[in-house]
């Protein structure tokens, strides 16, 4: 079987999400979850999704729009970071309906172009450990692993906590 070409690039939009697009931003994370194994909190994905969308100065949200239908999203973060020489960026998560006709290259562009004009110097990202096909994907862009092994803790105090 060959596979789909991609559609042509005026078809596919990517454009920053607002306000408006808070509930297709929901359901699509809740397919991001779904695809990777993950727990769905939709309370705590519309208070994310919603405080990245009314902030800028964290980040953005990049929606995926094919024949006007959102299809996929990315979130790019922002921090600051000595080793990283100041300003970074951090693809905090990236899904997409359609998957293996180019339209993650595109979409990951984006990102990078994203980065790049918030001044970010370096843009990190992590995957599951079992996803070898992301990162594949990911180092067939330029990326790479780094040996740094990322914890976490919980700091919040409500009912839909982060960590499982």
């Amino acid at each position: 079987m060959t596979p789909a070409s991609p559609p042509p690039p005026d078809q596919l939009l990517i454009r920053p999400g607002t306000a408006d697009d808070l509930d297709v931003l929901v359901a699509l994370g809740r397919r991001y979850c779904e695809a990777d194994g993950h727990e769905f909190h939709e309370a705590r994905a519309r208070r994310a999704f919603a405080g990245l969308l009314g902030e800028p100065q964290w980040g953005t949200v990049l929606l995926a729009e094919l024949d006007g239908t959102a299809i996929g999203y990315a979130v790019v973060t922002v921090g600051y970071s000595i080793e990283s020489g100041g300003e970074e960026a951090l693809l905090d998560e990236v899904y997409l309906d359609v998957r293996s006709q180019g339209l993650g290259s595109i979409l990951l562009d984006h990102v990078l172009a994203e980065a790049r004009n918030r001044g970010a110097h370096r843009l990190f990202l992590e995957t599951e450990a079992a996803n070898e096909r992301a990162r594949a994907f990911y180092r067939r862009h330029g990326f790479r692993q780094d040996d740094s092994i990322w914890l976490s803790i919980d700091l919040s105090d409500d009912d839909d906590p982060v960590g499982d």
